[in-house]
Order: C-alpha cells, then sequence, then structure tokens
C-alpha cells in the first residue's frame, strides 16, 4: 500500500506573536468549537470519499497556531476521527506543536492516550528579554517545566529555536541550544527570523542583519553537530534516528493531505489549498485552489532538485533521471564543475549534495541547476 501522511491546522493562539504571519488568531470558545465540528466532518467527508483508498498513514502533524492553548479533548477526537477516515499504521508518527505556557501535564497526558507520541515545543530564546522582545507569552522557565511534563509523556521531543531576534547576540543562542540539549530533546529546529509585511516587527521598522544571522547560524550549526546532532535539512537536527518523519515526506514530495483553514495538500499529482478565510471556511468552504503537476513534467523535476538539495541526503542522481529523463550531470555539466570547483556542492556521479558553503547560497545554486 502507498503510504500518506496528513496535517492537521489548529489556527488559535492565546496571543500573537510580533513576527507571525499565520493563518491564527485568538478565537472565543464558541468559534474553536464550531471550528472543529467543521474540521471534524471535513476528514469525516474525505475519509468516506475514497480518495485515501489503498493508503496507509504513517505520520500525522498536528500544527498552528498553538494546538496546545485549545481544549485537550477536542484533539483527541480529531484523532479519532482520522482513526475513523483513515487506516493508520500501529507505529505512526503523531506529532503536536505546543508552546510551554499552555502545556499542562493533563493535556499531556490525554494527547497521549491518544496515540500522540512526539512533542514539539516552541521555545525561540532561553532569555526572557528576546521572548518577550517578540511578543512571547512565556518565560525560560515556562519552557522548563514543559520540558519536564513533555519528556515524562513523549518519546521523541523537539524544540524550535529562531535566529537573528531584535538584540540576540551569540551567547544567547549558545545559551538556548544548551538548554536544548541539555535536556536531551532528541530534534532542534533552527530558523532565521523573516520580518513579514503587516506584522507587528515589521511595522516597528525591525530588519534583521542577514550576515549576522549567517554567523548564528554557523555557530548553532557548529554546536549542535559538536554535540551529537545530525544536520539533516538545512533548518532541522536531530540524534541519529530522531528525524521528523512527517517533514521529510514535504522534503521528499511524498504525498499528504491537509485538513483545516489554510491547509494545503499534495495528492494523487496534485496541489490542494484550503481556503484561509476563518469565517469562510466555518461556514463550509472547502477548497479554494486545486492544480494538476504532471509527475513527470518540468515543474515536478524543479520541486525535486529544490527539495532535495535542503536535506544532507541531496539529490539522488540516477532516481532523478530514472523518473524524469533527465541526466543532470551531464546536461548541467558546465555549472556542476563551476559550482565543485567553488567548494558549494559535490557530488559522487549517484548523488548531489550542499557543502557546509553552498547551504548560503542554496538558491542561488537551486536557480542554476533546475530547469
Amino acid at each position: 500500500m502507498k503510504s500518506l501522511g496528513i496535517y492537521v491546522h489548529i489556527p488559535f493562539c492565546n496571543s500573537k506573536c510580533a513576527y507571525c504571519d499565520f493563518v491564527s488568531a485568538v478565537r472565543t470558545e464558541d468559534e474553536m468549537n464550531r471550528y472543529f465540528l467543521r474540521l471534524n466532518a471535513d476528514i469525516a467527508d474525505f475519509g468516506r470519499s475514497g480518495y485515501a483508498d489503498g493508503y496507509t498513514v504513517d505520520t500525522v502533524y498536528i500544527g498552528g497556531g498553538t494546538p496546545s492553548c485549545t481544549d485537550a479533548c477536542c484533539i483527541a477526537e480529531v484523532l479519532s476521527t482520522l482513526r475513523a477516515a483513515f487506516n493508520i499504521r500501529d507505529d505512526a508518527e503523531i506529532t503536536i506543536e505546543a508552546n510551554p505556557e499552555s502545556l499542562t501535564r493533563q493535556k499531556a497526558e490525554i494527547y497521549a492516550y491518544a496515540g500522540i507520541n512526539r512533542i514539539s515545543i516552541g521555545l525561540q530564546a532561553a532569555d526572557d528579554r528576546l521572548l518577550a522582545a517578540i511578543g512571547r507569552r512565556h518565560t525560560v522557565a515556562d519552557f522548563v517545566r514543559a520540558a519536564d511534563i513533555a519528556q515524562e509523556f513523549f518519546p521523541e521531543t523537539s524544540a524550535d529555536m529562531m535566529l537573528g531576534l531584535p538584540g540576540q547576540t551569540m551567547t544567547d543562542a549558545e545559551r538556548t541550544v544548551k538548554l536544548i540539549a541539555g535536556r536531551g530533546f532528541t530534534h532542534v529546529s533552527a530558523y532565521a527570523l523573516k520580518v513579514e509585511e503587516g506584522t507587528p516587527l515589521a511595522e516597528s521598522g525591525y530588519v534583521p542583519d542577514d550576515d549576522f544571522s549567517a554567523d548564528l547560524y554557523t555557530f548553532v550549526r557548529g554546536m549542535l553537530i559538536g554535540l551529537g546532532y545530525e544536520g539533516y535539512e538545512v533548518s532541522n537536527f536531530a540524534f541519529r534516528g530522531h528525524e521528523c518523519r512527517h517533514n521529510m515526506r514535504y522534503w521528499t514530495r511524498s504525498e499528504y493531505a491537509g485538513f483545516g483553514v489554510s491547509a494545503h495538500s499534495f495528492f494523487a499529482d496534485e496541489r490542494y489549498a484550503v481556503v484561509s478565510d476563518f469565517g469562510k471556511y466555518l461556514s463550509g468552504a472547502g477548497t479554494v485552489e486545486r492544480r494538476y503537476i504532471p509527475p513527470r513534467g518540468e515543474e515536478a523535476a524543479r520541486e525535486t532538485i529544490m527539495l532535495a538539495l535542503r536535506t544532507s541526503a541531496g539529490l539522488d542522481l540516477k532516481q532523478f533521471e530514472g523518473k524524469f529523463g533527465y541526466d543532470l550531470l551531464r546536461e548541467r555539466s558546465a555549472e556542476i564543475k563551476t559550482l565543485c570547483d567553488g567548494g558549494f556542492i559535490s557530488t559522487d556521479g549517484n548523488r548531489l549534495t550542499l557543502t557546509e558553503n553552498g547551504l548560503y547560497v542554496m538558491n542561488d545554486i537551486i536557480i542554476r541547476l533546475a530547469f
């Protein structure tokens, strides 16, 4: 049977962070209840449609927003609805995102009982001053308390950190890595801050220093690798065997179905997008974009290159040629030689990967190799 991943979007937060442009907001209890009714109905409808017949689900990711700010019983009900609609493997990776201030022992117990076995906690920084500057509600002490809870109930634990925050120093970044690694978290995501238009951070006039953000990334990457983590994707690090299986679906162009407002899917060679307007979603509006991508066409080939080069495994050249009928080594020989000579990529004839230096000019490399 073919494998499938599922993403569920929970668009609720206790407050909006200064950098966030995701589809999420503070909502009333009535709005949240109506949302879960709509969400469960959509999942059940998809299951009845028969689209997923012949698939087994091996990853589920509940993201947001902040899923942990909602009633944990609602999350458990969603998982029950998913199990009724899909063939979910017993060993499926099931992840939930949580913020430190809203994760309680009672919620974790409900999550674990419902089958969740992986949790991703949004720390962002190990400094209360920095957390306040970006509008986070939690403190470092809240994270320590949440980490205690997470590690009691979940075998897989991940934490997010951000680079390029207002006033952030190298020492701040070091402190954050030490806090996460010192707890023995199996996975770390380190993202460069993007100041999106219309967010409070953008309106404040803050612009990250790209050069310093790159220096922070180099430092954090080196520190994590030195502590035993492997950088299996540009922004993600894990102890071997603890990579996020769901996120790997995205980077390998594997199929996934998304549910909830603004959720996206890649299924049966089509990309879907659910309406991003909360009110319209509650009223029953579903897919608003649907586009077929020829599985052996140029767009699929470009996506394959772009996504594969984000990973440490890189691009399997033989597999790529077998699928798309395109010998990248031959057709892009001049570009590949220049990039190899410059120390930006490496190849053994079977696989093409970015070097450490190539990570910082990844977009330029992708443009030069894609067609």
